[in-house]
């Protein structure tokens, strides 16, 4: 987590004109912090963090800058231009830490010190010794460097950085009223913000146009991702369609050109100019005689009589009872069944034209 506290600046110049200090720079106790969804947030600064040796020998040889430029690093500091340096390693004084500093140049409109730094935060609410709430505590405090900032409290290039309350050069609190109407604002990096209250309402209405806006742009999304997902589907039907349509075309090439090869087999002329059910009609005839009844008849009863025409017509009246024969027996065989939804049209179709092939043999005999 990163922290920003401000304190204000009570200095002495040298002759160089550099402002010397020894600010305080922090302090124990409870700091009230704002929360996105406007609620405060009480994070408790226990004395054997503030004044471990490790936190208080960070702020030594650290950087002082105009306003705060984010975390300073080798690779950014020739960019931000630090304007002074923390000279010593922070100090106890009584509740509060203090550290000597060196300003080479202090901007006319800057009046405060803000420490900005590093801290694990443990979401461990409790009650400090002297009775006061908190909800979580500031463990592994780490100064990263400290800033100059201006001492005014409206309009948003004023807009401070994190502190509790304003404290003098004594560290007593400040009863100047203050600091004691700045409002926190916890941005969604996890840095906290001391601004005023006007600031404060700006910066939740800049939060909520956000949330809207992302609102917004999620439900675009969604609506393209149904059009994305209904342009798949749409393919993949067109694509089914196209497949099946293609299926079909071959079987009915195939079709046609083994139906007329064996018209060509049973003498049928112009089977090119007939349709595939013309040309069984055709077939059924030459095979069984004109006199064979194929008025009125299914297709399903004409593609089953078809099925059934020997691929030659040349037979002896005994062949051709052989074959009738064998075709009835054929017939009324037990047919596997393909599935659950067998076709009853062709069944009705198989048993008439058994009765009928019946009736044309018992003709021819006798």
């Amino acid at each position: 987590m990163i922290r920003y506290d401000r304190v204000a600046i009570h200095a002495t110049k040298t002759d160089e004109g550099f402002i010397r200090d020894k600010p305080i720079v922090g302090r124990t106790g409870i700091l009230e912090y704002r929360n996105p969804d406007g609620s405060t947030r009480r994070e408790y600064r226990p004395p054997e963090e503030a004044f471990n040796v490790d936190s208080l020998n960070s702020l030594q040889g650290k950087p002082i800058t105009m306003g705060h430029q984010g975390m300073v690093t080798s690779g950014n500091s020739n960019i931000i231009q630090p304007i002074g340096t923390v000279l010593s390693p922070g100090r106890q004084d009584n509740n509060n830490i203090v550290a000597d500093v060196v300003i080479y140049q202090l901007p006319t409109e800057a009046r405060e010190l803000s420490c900005g730094y590093n801290l694990d935060l443990e979401e461990t609410p409790g009650v400090t010794p002297n009775g006061q709430p908190y909800d979580a505590i500031q463990r592994h405090i780490r100064y990263n460097h400290v800033a100059v900032v201006p001492k005014g409290r409206a309009g948003i290039a004023r807009l401070n950085m994190d502190g509790d309350q304003e404290m003098d050069f004594e560290g007593h609190q400040d009863t100047t009223g203050g600091t004691k109407t700045m409002k926190k604002v916890r941005l969604d990096n996890g840095i906290e913000y001391d601004a005023a209250p006007e600031v404060a309402v700006y910066v939740d209405q800049l939060r909520e146009d956000h949330k809207k806006q992302k609102a917004e742009m999620d439900t675009l999304q969604a609506k393209y991702d149904a059009a994305v997902s209904d342009l798949k589907k749409v393919k993949e039907d067109a694509k089914q369609a196209e497949e099946k349509a293609k299926a079909a075309f071959d079987q009915a090439v195939s079709d046609r050109v083994a139906v007329l090869k064996r018209a060509d087999a049973f003498g049928i002329k112009d089977a090119e100019k007939m349709t595939v059910q013309e040309v069984k009609k055709a077939v059924i005839k030459k095979a069984h005689g004109d006199d064979f009844d194929l008025e009125n008849k299914s297709d399903e009863y004409i593609n089953a009589a078809y099925d059934l025409v020997k691929d030659t017509k040349q037979e002896t009246k005994a062949g051709k009872a052989d074959g009738i024969a064998s075709q009835v027996k054929t017939i009324n065989q037990p047919k596997e069944k393909k599935n659950d939804d067998e076709d009853l049209a062709v069944a009705e179709a198989m048993e008439q034209l058994r009765k009928d092939e019946a009736d044309a043999w018992m003709k021819e005999v006798k």
